[in-house]
Formats: C-alpha cells, structure tokens, sequence
C-alpha cells in the first residue's frame, strides 16, 4: 500500500485511479509487473519506469496459492507445493525469468467429495442410487470411511443440518445380530446414542439395522435388506 501511494504522489490521480480499477485489480494488488504492462497498454513511460524499478527492488513475485495437500485424510500429512516467478536478468525491455517452487508440509483434511460439517466432521452423503446396508457399508469403506455412528450431540447436530429438507430415509451405521442383541458399530462409541421415532425400536426379528428419517432426525429399526441411501464418515 505504501508503493501505490508513493507512486500516487509521483503522478496523477487520474492515472492512479486508471490502475485502482484496471481490470478489477485492487490498489493493493498492484505489483511491479502490473504496472509495466500497465504502462505500455496506456503509453505512459514513467508507470514502466517505476514498474521497472520496483522490479529491480523486488525481483520475484508473489506466490501461487498453494496445491491442495497429498494427504486426503485427517490424522495424515503430505506436501504441497507454491511457485513464484523471479527475474534472472534484469532489462528494461528483455527480462529472463526463473521459476521457484516452494514445498510445505501440510495435515489431510476431508476427502474430496466430502462435505466439513461446523463441528469438523468429515461427511459424505450418497443420493445418487439405493443400497441395502451391506452395501452401503462397503462403499463407505471403499472410500475410506464408514457408516456414520451418530454418536454424539456434535455430530446429530451437524447432520440434521446437513439432511434438512432431505425426505428419504437413509442407512446409518450400527446393527445387531438378533432383536435382543445390543447394537454394533464399526467405530466411535459404543454406547448408543439414539432418538427413537414413535413406536420403535419395535424389536421385530428382520429389524437388526439402523435407520435415519431426516424428516423427523430420529432413528428407526428395518430390516437390513431394504434399499435406501446412505452417509458416509470420514476419520
């Protein structure tokens, strides 16, 4: 900000307001580079001039917005990387550039195609075919993650955020063997957490899987057979 005032002291204010919004560029924005092509663009030798001595003080210029990181999951790291351009060879018509790349080290985050909930879960909801649960589970694991356990109040939070307005049920995880058997999950705590919706669990004996029915955010028990879609968690 310092540079364009300065630089607005050395020439008019119909050129600084020219740059301010030449190509919907901020003032703050503005490097040296900017302002010799500027410069040439408006024939005005001396925003070349100062773009060129700016460039001489600072020969490289801003970094790239860094690469999303390798690591796709959270509790992994990866890199990622950021370039720069850098004047080798300074002229005032004939520059040779060099190119500078940057690596960091950086955490995975949710998987791409996965939604961050406020609470920092990793979500992912399948509407585009119905599958029984076994399925669902296993598509959920062939992406890395699970049938989500609706374990906590963080977590029925952030999904009834996420279904609102969804009408068809959908697998969730957690199952039992028989109708006096306790639930199972693949992960997360063992304890159900559970809104039961009217009437249930009714204990029927085909009703050994877990369902939620975001039209209502409570849990229901159905057979495991039945086709619905599904959301899968990412940990």
């Amino acid at each position: 900000m310092i540079t364009f005032l300065v630089f607005c002291i050395l020439v008019s204010r119909a050129s600084c307001g020219l740059i301010s919004e030449s190509k919907g560029t901020a003032a703050d924005d503005i490097n040296a580079l900017t302002l010799v092509d500027l410069g040439k663009e408006t024939h005005k030798p001396l925003l070349t001039l100062i773009g060129l001595a700016l460039k001489n003080l600072h020969p490289c210029e801003v970094w790239s917005p860094w690469t999303p990181c390798e690591a796709t999951a959270r509790g992994y790291y990866g890199t990622r990387t950021r370039t720069r351009q850098c004047v080798d060879k300074k002229s005032s018509e004939n520059n040779t550039y060099r190119n500078e790349t940057d690596i960091g080290l950086c955490e995975g985050e949710c998987p791409f195609g996965s939604n961050t909930t406020a609470h920092g879960y990793c979500l992912k909801l399948h509407l585009d075919k119905f599958y029984n649960y076994d399925d669902s589970e296993s598509l959920c694991e062939d992406e890395g993650g699970y049938l989500i356990n609706i374990d906590s109040a963080e977590k029925y939070d952030d999904v009834k955020k996420m279904l609102s307005g969804l009408k068809s049920d959908i697998n969730i995880g957690g199952r039992r063997t028989t109708s006096s058997s306790p639930w199972v999950y693949k992960y997360g705590s063992q304890i159900p957490y559970i809104h039961w919706g009217s009437g249930d669990p009714d204990n029927a004996s085909t009703d050994l899987c877990l369902m939620y029915r975001p039209s209502e955010h409570l849990w229901y028990d159905n057979s495991c057979t039945s086709k619905r879609q599904f959301l899968c968690e990412f940990i």
